[in-house]
């Protein structure tokens, strides 16, 4: 009743807004947004909604400038928060000591990381100068530097070739609630998940933090398409938090988070008549006393599980624990080391079917800050896992990346994030390997200049030229409009031509490098470069070109005149020098 009450006032008061700046209406609604924020703290997407609508009202309000980019900061788009952060430090620079902190927070997450040093340095300067301050708005100088670290990470990372892609699963399985923690069964048929929606929800009463309890919801895929999402029933769902953390391959039993024991793992199985039974707790040592345990995963043989826990005897925080089954018992879990746990949380463990590839999530491994997925391959000879490897972007961001759900064959991923795109919150989307070519993209892109004039022409393309000539062309241009990435007609029968090349020449691939003008931030710009990416890959698989042989990738902003940047070179290689 709270969210309908007042976004009824907001669009009651909107039509005054479009007007010039007015003072008072902003103070009309600094105290609707005010009165929201006391009455209930965590509903804070609405009061931000009203802040933001006072800012409008009067730019030149302090306050409500910096509320706004505080809420901001702690819901959706964060990144957003450095428009209110900046208007703040020019109106009063001394309106709060951590400001530039705050500013490095907001480019950090709309991942300008050259900025973000800027402002954490800065900060940390003026940190160091007043020692003695112990003011509510003062940030310690351990995170401060901890933020530092991660932009030096993110500058690297950030550059690095990716080999996936990302995409929303859709609005049969995602709601405009909180949405995470796909699980799923081998061939990709059922997906079950956790839910805060209203929609079909055990309880129709909210928490205190304004949103409704958790509940487990499932879905069915037929073709290529989900069936709509439903409530997996009250033999597992109850009136209050209930979630899952893993599906066996065949799809048959489920392991769900039970609030007992202070977090223990509870499994349910699944009859003929696609009934689940009541959960119970997991046989053997798993569950500690006293202690959670929060995630699980089963190897494909079934004869060796994963899971997280903070109990005593780890590196710090959550630790990832392994444990062997022996006589149809699980035996005692061990820790699985200082390679993969670290003295801050590591979560969401999954061993892929090949029995020695495992991703997980961390805190504490190099990453761009909060919980990144990565990888790392187990070596037989050596008996010890490798180094982990950050997925990178756009896989993973500045916000919380957990719980990554591999395909059987390695090509797909699923995994929840909060999205610019997304239907709002916490989205599900489905992760797509791109292939082996992603591997030697950035050593294969020339520098500009060095290329300038050889394209490929209209001329090679209506000739097909013979393969050692169609190799010698650096790439076929692609442009878009402004904040586009559909493929423009004029583009499709040279594209065209080039699959039928290719359908002809089972030795070839195509490396699709896109690229943005420098019309949003960093972030903006990596997304929308990487659509532009996709949409070019995507008019290569529907002319029939197989996608393994295929890989795109979006660069962000490239320098230049901004119609010659908002492009996507299309690279034609011999997948036998690869």
């Amino acid at each position: 009743m709270l969210r309908k009450n007042y976004l009824i006032l907001i669009l009651s008061l909107s039509p005054f807004f479009a007007q010039s700046q007015d003072p008072e209406l902003s103070k009309i609604y600094m105290e609707q947004a005010d009165q929201v924020y006391a009455e209930a703290k965590d509903a804070i997407e609405i009061a931000k909604e009203i802040y933001v609508q006072a800012v409008e009202a009067d730019t030149n309000n302090v306050r409500a400038n910096f509320m706004a980019g505080r809420l901001y900061l702690e819901t959706v788009n964060r990144d957003y928060s450095t428009k209110y952060f900046e208007r703040v430090k020019r109106l009063n620079p001394r309106y709060k000591f951590n400001i530039d902190y705050l500013l490095g927070r907001g480019y950090q997450y709309g991942l300008e990381f050259e900025k973000a040093l800027k402002y954490f340095q800065a900060y940390k300067k003026r940190l160091l100068a007043n020692k003695g301050y112990r003011g509510g708005d003062r940030t310690g100088l351990s995170i401060v530097n901890e933020r530092i670290s991660e932009c030096l990470n993110g500058m690297e990372i950030i550059d690095m070739p990716t080999l996936y892609t990302i995409e929303n699963v859709g609005e049969s399985i995602n709601s405009a609630w909180p949405d995470y923690a796909p699980v799923l069964n081998e061939d990709e048929t059922v997906m079950i998940f956790t839910s805060r929606r209203q929609q079909d929800n055990t309880n129709e009463n909210v928490d205190s933090d304004n949103f409704y309890f958790e509940d487990i919801f499932i879905s069915k895929r037929k073709g290529v398409t989900w069936d709509d999402a439903k409530n997996i029933g009250t033999n597992i769902n109850t009136l209050y938090h209930d979630s899952n953390l893993y599906l066996t391959r065949d799809g048959k039993t489920l392991y769900i988070y039970s609030d007992e024991g202070r977090g223990d793992i509870f499994y349910s199985t699944e009859n003929e008549n696609e009934e689940w039974s009541k959960p119970r707790p997991i046989e053997g040592r798993i569950n500690s006393e006293g202690f959670s345990e929060q995630s699980v995963c089963i190897s494909a043989d079934g004869e060796f599980m994963l899971f997280a826990s903070n109990r005593p005897g780890g590196f710090g925080g959550f630790d990832i624990y392994g444990c062997y089954k022996e006589n149809g018992k699980w035996m005692r879990p061990f820790n699985m080391g200082p390679v993969i746990n670290t003295k801050y949380d590591e979560d969401g463990p999954y061993l892929a079917n090949d029995g020695i590839t495992l991703y997980f999530s961390s805190k504490g491994q190099k990453g761009f800050g909060g919980f990144d997925v990565f990888k790392t391959v187990y070596n037989d000879k050596d008996q010890k896992w490798g180094k982990p490897e950050n997925l990178g972007y756009p896989v993973n961001t500045v916000d919380d990346e957990v719980y990554f759900h591999p395909s059987k064959d390695g090509k797909r991923g699923y995994l929840a994030s909060v999205r610019e795109e997304g239907q709002g919150f916490t989205d599900i989307y489905m992760v797509k390997y791109t292939g082996n070519l992603g591997q030697t993209a950035r050593s294969r892109i020339v520098k500009l200049q060095e290329k300038e004039n050889n394209y490929v022409t209209d001329e090679d393309l209506k000739t097909k030229q013979l393969i050692d000539s169609v190799l010698s062309i650096a790439a076929y241009q692609v442009y878009f409009d402004v904040n586009s990435s559909m493929v423009d007609q004029e583009y499709e029968a040279k594209l065209k031509d080039m699959s039928t090349f290719l359908k002809g020449n089972t030795n070839l691939g195509v490396q699709i490098s896109a690229f943005s003008s420098a019309d949003g931030n960093a972030r903006y710009n990596l997304e929308l470069s990487n659509k532009r990416a996709q949409a070019v890959l995507q008019f290569f698989v529907e002319q029939g070109v197989e996608e393994d042989r295929l890989a795109a990738r979006g660069f962000g902003v490239l320098s230049g005149t901004d119609d010659k940047s908002r492009r996507a070179e299309v690279k034609i290689l011999n997948l036998a020098d690869l």
